[in-house]
């Protein structure tokens, strides 16, 4: 039997402890690569948490277009049609893609860890995040339409 003190029970005090840091550090960085990579994870909140309480609101996406001009734009090119930074009409990012509502939002507020996308949680309020979703989720709409009207593949990949 070993002491508390004992050099074999420090070590194996020192070896759960490094176990469990490298767990928590590999939980943490498979969590915030999925999240760079834009993977959501299933049932993750409540379907209200999900929802965008300013959808289907016109002055909303209106005052939203304008949001954008004003702090996205610069990247993501207008209306959302993707630039030096991807698009966020098509794929993933319209509307029935694998990026909900909320995602886009915490994705605005929060940023992106290890891309160009910056948190503006602090620049713009809650209200004016939701607002910018709002247009965007529209925007596709119309670029859907737009397309189907074109005779455009819609299953073709935008980047």
């Amino acid at each position: 039997m070993t002491h508390a003190t004992s050099p074999a029970s420090l070590s194996a005090r020192a070896f759960r402890q490094r176990a469990s840091a490298i767990g928590l550090c590999l939980t943490l960085g498979l969590s915030g690569l999925a999240h760079a990579f834009g993977v959501t994870p299933a049932g993750s909140a409540p379907a209200a948490a999900l929802a965008n309480p300013l959808a289907g609101n016109a002055e909303a996406a209106r005052k939203g277009e304008e949001l954008f001009g004003r702090n996205c734009q610069q990247c993501h090119n207008t209306r959302g049609h993707g630039g030096k930074c991807p698009q966020l009409v098509r794929g993933a990012w319209a509307p029935g893609g694998p990026n909900s509502d909320k995602f886009m939002f915490d994705t605005i507020s929060k940023g992106r860890p290890n891309t160009q996308m910056g948190s503006f949680g602090m620049a713009l309020g809650e209200e004016e995040i939701w607002q910018i979703v709002t247009f965007l989720r529209e925007e596709a709409v119309r670029v859907k339409a737009a397309a189907r009207k074109a005779g455009d593949d819609d299953d073709s990949n935008w980047y």
